[in-house]
């Protein structure tokens, strides 16, 4: 049985490195959202927010592939940066931006990344979220000052890129190195209900460990799949997932 094409509704072209790495076969397809609006309006658990931006995602790129006669599966990632009870999302300029990497700093906070896959079932939509936490070292204002003049944090929630070989900001993870990044991908092969088989493992993981076949970075505990949810599309008002 030939699975239906799988499209990612992302602009991200680390998602993008990280499916192909993986041995994905997708195509990229975006669908703009308002996502400062969608985070206004969450009421659900704030560990969840990114899971609940990319169903929205999914939901609004899945309807602009039904409007172009085309049938598939749409996958969509969302990741938020927690500190203190409060979400860290992309800085609006420099100065907001070296604002939180000095919060950040010498702190422990959370990187919570969802996934969403839909298209498989017309009536439902299955998610998940990845929960890593993510120890800053003591970096100083002048390291800030220069990474932050690369302009690399501009697109990143809560200011930084984990893998920026300039900065390396992040002294230690506990969970999935991948999920910090951007994309689960152990994740994502669970939604997707199976590991490509056509990939051989020297392409589908380089850097393989007794522990995650993804990533060598990876520390316990990972995402489980028994955390997936299947739930039923409904007005983007009840969306909330709680």
């Amino acid at each position: 049985m030939t699975c239906p094409p799988l499209y990612l509704a992302s602009a991200s072209p680390r998602r993008s490195e990280l499916l192909t790495r993986a041995g994905i076969t997708f195509e990229r397809l975006l669908a703009p959202v308002d996502e400062d609006a969608l985070s206004a309006s969450y009421t659900g658990r704030l560990e969840r927010l990114g899971e609940y931006l990319a169903r929205e995602k999914a939901l609004a790129a899945l309807r602009v592939l039904a409007q172009s006669g085309r049938q598939g599966r749409v996958l969509a990632s969302d990741t938020t940066v927690l500190l203190d009870g409060r979400s860290l999302a992309k800085p609006r300029d420099l100065a907001e931006a070296e604002t939180m990497l000095r919060m950040l700093r010498g702190r422990e906070h959370i990187v919570a990344t969802g996934v969403a896959l839909a298209g498989d079932d017309p009536k439902s939509i299955v998610s998940a979220t990845s929960a890593t936490r993510v120890l800053m070292r003591e970096f100083s204002d002048a390291e800030i000052a220069a990474y932050v003049a690369t302009g690399d944090p501009l697109d990143k929630a809560g200011a930084y890129s984990i893998q920026h070989p300039g900065f390396s900001p992040v002294e230690r993870i506990i969970g999935c190195h991948l999920g910090v990044i951007g994309l689960p991908v152990c994740l994502v092969g669970a939604l997707l209900g199976h590991w490509p088989s056509e990939a051989p493992a020297s392409e589908v993981a380089p850097d393989m460990s007794p522990l995650c076949s993804w990533s060598a970075t990876c520390s316990a505990p990972l995402p489980a799949a028994a955390s997936i949810r299947r739930m039923p599309i409904v007005p983007k008002n009840a969306s909330d997932i709680s």
